[in-house]
């Protein structure tokens, strides 16, 4: 292909603009870009020189040599930013290469002024930054609605088991008021026994030693029963303390699963632990419909937001919970479920399979399940978000797996993975 073609093409066609220069700085040619950007004609361009079109500061004139002329550069590319001049007289900026054109004996004879539009470049980085600053606000207002979701998710679960819960509460706090009862009785009995033994001694001290004052006391001893009261206020301590016990779990269950984890604050996590605390909450959800069997294996901690683990168990169970009542209402008003939970690990991998033989799942719908707001319950009863925010919560944020099972009229299974070595570069956290 003809040189000259190629750079008549390159000219017209090109949105940088090209000039041509002399070695002393002279215009000899230029491109339809040029005198759009000046706002000179051709003919007009041809009798100026290099000078005419730029404000010439330090740093470029430094690399101009003064043998003939101030504007002709010395032996090598230059590149940066100037400020040019139109005809008018107005001033704009542009980023300008300048190249040498040698002859054989390495003189320069022309120069090649290649001028590209920075206000474009720059509108461009700009509109770029905008458009950053917007997607990361973005992404930040969707980062708080999805904990504001969880969060809302969390207390709607605590909603579910408020009365469940409340129950399991009242349950020790009942005896435990009783036995304070008892002991309050028992206590004034005791106040009687002690009386009766001091007066005793006093009357030893004043009378002597008396079988009937002996007798008398043994008589008051027999009446109070004092052998069962000895006996049973070890009972209603032990007792009492248990009930105690079972109410510090709870309240200790629920503060960690009410609590909000810190976004990217990842911790040693003990996912036997967080099955028995979860079972607390859960306890009084399962009892009337199922029983449950825990089997619980010699697994490593891994690094994880604990309580998001939580609650995605917690939702797998209470999800069991309702499919084991619904086989019992549709089916089997006799049918008492079974609710199994294993861990173990495999693989890399710290495994909890939470099984159940309530209604399944439905073949057709098990790829929908842990799309948001898909739900198969009855409105009012599900929002959908349940096993949207599970899936999320293994999968996305702990790189984990979250896998389900299910034969309809069956069961269901669902399997959550956590790697035992977590590296997640995006939020700097390692599990070493």
């Amino acid at each position: 292909m003809d040189i000259n073609y190629m750079y008549k093409n390159i000219k017209k066609y090109i949105s940088d603009s090209i000039i041509v220069t002399d070695s002393e700085g002279n215009i000899e040619d230029v491109n339809p870009q040029t005198e759009k950007s000046w706002n000179y004609s051709c003919d007009e361009l041809l009798r100026l020189s290099i000078g005419q079109l730029f404000l010439l500061d330090d740093n470029f004139q430094g690399v101009f040599e003064n043998t003939k002329s101030k504007y002709v550069i010395a032996l090598k590319t230059w590149m940066g930013e100037l400020i040019a001049v139109d005809k008018n007289k107005k001033t704009f900026r542009l980023e300008v290469i300048v190249c040498p054109t040698l002859d054989e004996f390495t003189k320069i004879i022309k120069y090649i002024l290649i001028c590209k539009d920075v206000a474009n470049t720059h509108g461009l980085i700009h509109d770029l930054e905008e458009k950053d600053k917007k997607l990361r606000e973005s992404y930040e207002a969707l980062s708080n609605v999805q904990l504001s979701m969880i969060q809302e998710d969390k207390m709607a679960n605590i909603g579910q088991l408020s009365a469940g819960i409340a129950h399991e509460i009242n349950n020790p706090l009942g005896f435990i008021i009783s036995n304070f009862g008892t002991l309050e009785k028992y206590i004034d009995k005791l106040f009687l026994i002690i009386n009766s033994y001091k007066n005793l001694i006093n009357s030893f001290k004043t009378e002597g030693f008396s079988e009937e004052a002996i007798e008398r006391l043994n008589k008051e001893e027999r009446k109070v029963d004092l052998d069962f009261i000895t006996s049973d206020i070890v009972e209603l301590f032990k007792d009492t303390e248990d009930g105690i016990e079972r109410v510090r779990k709870i309240v200790v269950a629920m503060k960690n699963f009410a609590h909000s984890t810190v976004e990217g604050e990842f911790q040693q996590y003990d996912i036997n632990e967080g099955i028995t605390q979860t079972l607390v909450i859960a306890k009084n959800e399962l009892k009337y419909n199922a029983t449950v069997e825990v089997m619980l294996g010699e697994i490593p901690f891994v690094q994880a937001q604990g309580n998001e683990i939580n609650q995605t168990i917690l939702n797998i169970i209470i999800n069991a919970s309702h499919a084991i009542k619904e086989k019992q209402q549709k089916i089997d008003p006799n049918f008492f479920g079974q609710l199994t939970i294993k861990t173990y690990c495999e693989n890399d991998y710290v495994s909890c399979v939470i099984e159940d033989n309530g209604t399944g799942i439905p073949k057709e719908v098990q790829n929908k399940i842990f799309e948001p707001f898909y739900t198969t319950k009855p409105i009012g009863k599900g929002t959908g978000l349940g096993l949207s925010i599970a899936y999320d919560t293994i999968v996305n944020k702990h790189r984990g797996k979250l896998e389900v099972e299910s034969t309809l009229g069956i069961g269901a299974k669902f399997t959550i993975k956590l790697p035992i070595l977590l590296e997640k570069e995006d939020e700097g956290v390692t599990n070493e």
